[in-house]
């Protein structure tokens, strides 16, 4: 029989294993040059694990044989195939042999010819073992050094955030994109104009502003497979922005985990397990902008547009809750959102009184001439009012 042999090549991104893929062909190549091979093609995967067999280059080998493209796969060694056993297993003693292709992994000595049911052979099963267990050891260690790299505040993401790139000296910094960090600053500063998200995005898609997915994947040319690629702005795209404190020169990342090795499926961890490290990088943001979002982002665009000056700065000094508004038929009142829920005590405050103490603190700390409370000046100088149970006021004011 004419032996038409496929080269399998693979390098996983995170792995410390040395061998690059122009070793590996380098070896079969001369392999085949030396036992009269003919080489059909060659499959190659860049950044996949050999615990994944879901690669496009193993995929197309698998179609092309099954074709009758090549009838022989050939691999330097049995890791490059696959780490995990149970898959090795399925393929090498069902599927490639239903398919009457031939197998050969060149630095272990494996060779289908040799024998028809050789994976069942003690040493063929011990290789694929052992090459399971460096990955399990090798995924560990990744693991450490990964969470070592985020407590360090290094970027280990595969694409800097959007607003971002990665620093081409070292690819763990981010710096700031020219572009799409103005297209941040935009977003930011419609937010504090008290425009909605859906008049964030509207404006946004009218002006033809690639969405971050899209802009990574046509102009940086950095995207995945697994990357959908969105044509369009949403609200859930300009929530994210508005929340994310990268944008204020803090790196965040350990958002979401895998729950077990060999899963794919990825899941959001609690914002407290987050890896938050702050001033790791160039802020497109300001901090005071940022919380002011942040207070904005409590309430409904009619509240916010409606005549009251200080109800988005009341917090809750014990719970850490927003206030809500309530009218009786002689005041209006400001309580915890947390007391009304029984979950926090009485912190409580006449409206008109609350605007009167800050309007005082106000022309003592600033100017004594200031005749009225306005939302402008409420704005520009005040960060944060708490309002303790016993009726204290105090108010945090920007720097």
């Amino acid at each position: 029989m004419k032996w038409k042999v496929g080269i399998y090549a693979r390098v996983s991104r995170d792995s410390e294993y040395s061998d690059s893929i122009d070793n590996q062909l380098s070896l079969v190549r001369r392999y085949c040059i030396n036992n009269n091979f003919d080489i059909v093609e060659t499959y190659i995967d860049d950044g996949y694990s050999g615990t994944n067999f879901y690669r496009p280059g193993f995929g197309k080998m698998l179609n092309d044989a099954r074709e009758g493209i090549i009838n022989c796969i050939m691999v330097k060694d049995l890791s490059r195939f696959g780490r995990n056993m149970g898959w090795v297993q399925v393929y090498l003693s069902d599927l490639l042999p239903k398919l009457k292709v031939r197998f050969i992994s060149i630095n272990d000595n494996i060779d289908s010819n040799d024998c028809e049911e050789y994976y069942d052979e003690l040493n063929v099963k011990l290789i694929a073992m052992m090459y399971e267990h460096y990955a399990i050891e090798g995924s560990k260690k990744v693991k450490q050094i990964k969470h070592m790299q985020q407590l360090s505040g290094q970027y280990i993401g595969v694409s800097a955030p959007y607003g971002y790139l990665k620093d081409p000296m070292d690819n763990h910094k981010l710096i700031i994109d020219k572009y799409a960090s103005e297209v941040i600053k935009k977003i930011f500063k419609m937010t504090l104009e008290l425009k909605s998200k859906n008049e964030i995005v509207d404006e946004l898609n009218k002006e033809g502003i690639y969405p971050p997915s899209k802009y990574k994947a046509e102009v940086i040319k950095v995207t995945s497979e697994s990357t959908k690629v969105s044509s369009k702005w949403t609200t859930e795209m300009v929530r994210q922005i508005l929340n994310n404190e990268v944008y204020i020169g803090n790196m965040v990342q350990g958002k979401v985990t895998k729950p077990r090795r060999k899963s794919n499926r990825r899941i959001k961890t609690k914002k407290e397990d987050w890896i938050i490290v702050e001033n790791t990088h160039e802020p497109i943001i300001s901090k005071d902008d940022f919380e002011s979002v942040q207070r904005i982002l409590n309430y409904s665009s009619v509240m916010l547009k409606s005549d009251d000056i200080v109800l988005r700065y009341l917090k809750c000094p014990d719970c850490g809750s927003k206030f809500y508004k309530k009218k009786t038929k002689y005041n209006e009142y400001y309580y915890c959102n947390n007391y009304r829920k029984k979950e926090c005590t009485n912190h409580s405050i006449i409206k008109s009184m609350l605007e009167g103490i800050v309007l005082e603190d106000l022309r003592s700390r600033i100017n004594k001439d200031i005749k009225e409370l306005t939302k402008e000046l409420v704005e520009s100088t005040i960060n944060v009012i708490y309002v303790y149970d016993n009726g204290k006021v105090e108010i945090d004011y920007k720097s």
